[in-house]
């Protein structure tokens, strides 16, 4: 259409000065058409389609179209979402940001401009079974994200999300980067077909190039997605995960749950349930975590692998992830963008802010 309307435009152009043109015009006129189509061809290749292309790839500088695929309510409060790019995503952010960084995307409520990040997972909803699938490795339904969402009732972002119809269409930006642990060049790629056979496999050995470091996750309600994003997302967490998990019931994952379990089975993870419906004293609640928090031990840095040592977890690192008031009861308070002294129960343990960090 492009090319059209220049090769149009030119010939009009000439027409007008010269109605009998000769024949050395004609071969100028010719070349010169020969030329635009040369260079609008270069263009539409080299600037045009890129741009295009670009365009339709998830990125922090512009919202990407998604469609509403799959939703489903939990709960009264907890629901499903699957989001599937209306353009092909070309980009497996998965591989990309392996284990080394968090991540989450930006989701738009365009009626009052309101936006809200949300952690994705590597799952999609079988259309047959309607049963949750773990990405295989190098596979991610050309760019389907997964979420875990509650409804707040100051929450706009998500109880608009949940009064969504499917095949509606959203609009997201990221991907950006909420935590990112260190790189470390040449490390063998973590197996987890055990998330597709769901069953543990009594023969697996791993092998790493380097010592794996544990790591503690004090998650919330659906803050709890953080730490699944670590052990289920394509080259998973490499070390174990002491994760403790507060909430109302653990039936508030719905079949989110049955993969926490897999997880533990296969020593992935080793899990701290608090439910406030089996204990409604928060001072309670609190103190039973407390006593199962093992104090901070030194990061090794680069070391050989070794083997892997069946002694206790040796966390050097924990993240928080929740509501405001389990941040501040767990490490102190955050303020603002800044993360502030390390109070809590954390404090208490010897932890500090050379080796906590609070999540959004």
């Amino acid at each position: 259409m492009l090319l059209r309307h220049l090769i149009r435009t030119y010939s009009t152009s000439r027409l007008r000065n010269a109605s009998v043109p000769s024949k050395d015009g004609m071969k100028r006129w010719a070349i010169a058409c020969a030329g635009g189509t040369i260079g609008c061809f270069f263009y539409y290749n080299s600037y045009y389609l890129p741009g295009q292309l670009r365009q339709n790839e998830l990125s922090p500088d512009h919202f990407t179209r998604y469609r509403i695929s799959y939703k489903q309510d939990v709960d009264q409060a907890h629901f499903l979402l699957e989001l599937t790019p209306v353009a092909e995503q070309k980009i497996n952010l998965w591989s990309k940001m392996g284990c080394e960084k968090l991540w989450s995307v930006e989701i738009k409520q365009p009626d009052v401009m309101v936006v809200r990040n949300y952690t994705p997972l590597p799952l999609q909803v079988n259309p047959e079974t309607e049963q949750l699938e773990v990405f295989e490795d190098d596979k991610f339904a050309g760019g389907k994200l997964f979420f875990y969402i509650k409804q707040y009732e100051q929450g706009e972002v998500a109880r608009w999300l949940h009064s969504l119809p499917e095949n509606h269409i959203v609009e997201l930006r990221g991907p950006y980067v909420d935590y990112e642990f260190p790189h470390y060049e040449g490390e063998v790629r973590r197996d987890r077909r055990f998330l597709q056979s769901g069953s543990k496999d009594p023969d697996a050995q791993e092998k790493f190039k380097y010592q794996q470091f544990d790591i503690a996750m004090f998650t919330a309600g659906t803050g709890i997605v953080t730490a699944l994003q670590l052990l289920l997302t394509e080259n998973p967490f490499r070390g174990s995960m002491d994760l403790f998990y507060s909430c109302k019931s653990f039936d508030e994952l719905g079949p989110l749950g049955s993969i926490v379990d897999l997880l533990e089975k296969n020593d992935r993870v080793r899990v701290h349930l608090t439910e406030s419906s089996k204990q409604p004293c928060t001072e309670k609640r609190l103190h039973e975590i407390s006593k199962c928090i093992l104090k901070p031990s030194i990061y090794p840095g680069l070391v050989p692998y070794n083997g892997k040592s069946d002694h206790e977890l040796k966390p050097v690192l924990s993240l928080v992830c929740g509501p405001e008031g389990y941040i501040a009861a767990i490490s102190g308070p955050k303020y603002d963008l800044t993360q502030g002294p390390i109070g809590g129960l954390l404090e208490n343990k010897q932890w500090n802010n050379d080796n906590v960090y609070k999540l959004t």
